[in-house]
């Protein structure tokens, strides 16, 4: 219980001098703000008199009247300005053009007709080798082969184009048959995979 009262008596104590700290703010405060305004009184004249300098410079009126003719003039400009775009070509531009497409056009043929032609030309020298090397190894045959085209040229080469194409069947049919054969042993392998359980 003694504590209890202590505590209190402490309490009481603090209360009293926070009143006593209040009541000084509370007298001096006036005091303090009676001296600065005294100080500055000149200062806030001055600056009270230049407001109302410029409040008689700048009539209200004239304000007013000055942002009427700016509504007015804002009013008048159109808000949408239509805008037509229309291109078209002239005699020159249409010539221009024209040839542009022309080259390309001319360009992109004479760049496939060279590309064709070199092709053919490695096909026919490639032609030209394997006879080459014919003669040079099979010299009867090419005696032969000349011999037979200086007769008759347009029977021999329907001869040999037919050879050329029974030659063509027979490999065909070959990797054909080459192919069924794997095929079929495949087939065989699975069945013995089967049969075996594996």
């Amino acid at each position: 219980m003694n504590e209890l009262e202590e505590k209190v008596t402490i309490l009481e104590e603090l209360i009293q001098s926070f009143l006593k700290r209040i009541t000084v703010v509370e007298t001096e405060l006036p005091e303090f703000l009676k001296s600065f305004l005294q100080q500055y009184k000149e200062t806030l004249d001055k600056i009270a008199a230049r407001i109302e300098t410029s409040n008689q410079r700048y009539d209200d009126s004239k304000i007013r009247q000055q942002i009427d003719q700016v509504k007015d003039l804002m009013a008048t400009v159109p808000k949408v300005i239509g805008v037509k775009t229309i291109h078209h070509f002239g005699a020159w531009s249409k010539s221009l053009i024209t040839g542009v497409v022309i080259g390309f056009v001319i360009t992109a043929g004479s760049v496939g007709a060279a590309l064709y032609f070199n092709h053919q030309n490695n096909r026919l020298n490639n032609e030209a080798y394997k006879f080459w090397l014919v003669r040079a190894l099979y010299p009867e045959v090419s005696e032969t082969i000349e011999a037979k085209l200086a007769e008759d040229p347009k029977g021999f080469i329907e001869k040999a184009e037919k050879a050329m194409v029974k030659q063509q069947a027979i490999i065909a049919a070959e990797a054909e048959a080459e192919q069924a054969e794997q095929q079929r042993r495949a087939a065989k392998r699975k069945l013995e995979k089967v049969k075996s359980g594996k």
